[in-house]
């Protein structure tokens, strides 16, 4: 989901939105400030109190079009400073110390990235702890994630550039105390992303055909999940070998964004306007994002791949070691993305009716998943 603007399709990691019925903002209207949601309206009176009047509302919480995976709420609202997003988080869903510490590395390297850092309340503090959830008031990022739509060897140019800065500017970030746990810097260190990778497909390998059964009994996207039951299991054995292999090397770590793709990348004309939904952000080593980043952009186009590297090592080469990573995280983020849609299927996470941008999303990841399997 795209809290601002252009269509969002994605993951594990983003915001959850239920759709408002139209009656229900209507009532949101009439009450200025107030939450609007399943039928229901929420008092947020007291909770703008935390902000300075020109951060009020002054009209409706408009919410986002596409729902997401990571169970917080947002809205966007009109208000004296500009457009401005309120992002409520589960309290069990991050730890506030991690948030807090994504606060001031976001603050860190806004200079650099346009990167919407939150804006603190009246006790200085970026949270509020209201109703339940750790709440967040932030500028809106101006821009469309609509590079699908409006390829061009420029905007490709300005998201590796916009990455590479993103990069140099965070290595340079001095985290406190138990921030470190989440935005550490290290030398000589295995990648994480390697070690829990290989659990992850272990653990689905095990499993997969009870999981296969599960998600064929719900009836939804019937033909993907043939696709991906079947060319799973062709790739695993490869991935878990390249992983195991990786995991025994050794490189630099620093503060990742690691779910920074397609949705996640704002753009006005050619040019980069917004890094968002950086909630996943913590200590790895920068193959990660690459590797998420140019597989949602270019797919398995092998030459697009070479072109956006190398606009990248204009700024912040990279070492062979790192090279060989951005391709064995991508290859492994291809076959876990399929396991991870059947997995939502079969849980029934993904609500009815599925909309066209889930259904593109997964027929992309069949394609990738297909080239991978025939490369095994």
């Amino acid at each position: 989901m795209n809290p601002h603007g252009g269509p969002r399709t994605r993951k594990c990691a983003t915001t959850h939105v239920v759709p408002v019925a139209a009656e229900t903002c209507q009532q949101a209207k009439q009450r200025p400030g107030q939450w609007a949601e399943s039928g229901k309206t929420m008092d947020l009176t007291a909770l703008w109190q935390h902000w300075e009047k020109s951060c009020h509302p002054r009209g409706s919480l408009v919410p986002p079009g596409t729902p997401g995976f990571s169970g917080a709420l947002v809205r966007r609202i009109e208000s004296d400073r500009g457009p401005l997003a309120l992002r409520g988080w589960p309290i069990e869903s991050l730890p506030q110390q991690r948030l807090e510490g994504l606060h001031q590395l976001l603050s860190h390297v806004s200079p650099q990235v346009p990167v919407s850092v939150p804006l603190p309340g009246l006790d200085g503090q970026t949270l509020v702890t209201f109703a339940g959830r750790l709440w967040q008031l932030e500028p809106w990022l101006p821009g469309r994630a609509n590079f699908r739509e409006l390829p061009s060897t420029e905007r490709l140019s300005a998201a590796m550039h916009c990455l590479a800065r993103f990069h140099e500017r965070a290595a340079t970030f001095s985290a406190n105390g138990v921030h470190c746990e989440w935005f550490d810097r290290a030398s000589g260190s295995s990648s994480p992303a390697t070690h829990e990778r290989r659990e992850r497909v272990d653990r689905f390998s095990r499993t997969w055909s009870t999981l296969c059964e599960q998600a064929r009994s719900r009836g939804q996207l019937g033909e993907a999940v043939e696709r991906i039951s079947i060319l799973f299991p062709r790739a695993a054995d490869r991935i878990q070998n390249e992983l195991a292999t990786a995991t025994q090397q050794q490189f630099d770590l620093q503060p990742c964004l690691r779910d920074i793709w397609h949705d996640n990348l704002l753009f006005s004309g050619n040019a980069v306007s917004g890094l968002i939904d950086t909630s996943a952000c913590r200590t790895e080593n920068v193959a990660t994002d690459l590797a998420r980043l140019i597989g949602s952009l270019v797919g398995d186009d092998h030459d697009r791949w070479d072109e956006a590297l190398e606009v990248y090592q204009q700024e912040r080469p990279l070492s062979p070691g790192e090279q060989a990573l951005v391709g064995v995280l991508d290859r492994s983020g291809v076959l876990l993305a399929g396991a991870v849609w059947l997995e939502r299927i079969a849980h029934r996470s993904i609500t009815e009716p599925i909309s066209r941008s889930i259904e593109d999303r997964v027929s992309e990841v069949v394609r990738r998943l297909e080239s991978l399997a025939e490369a095994s």
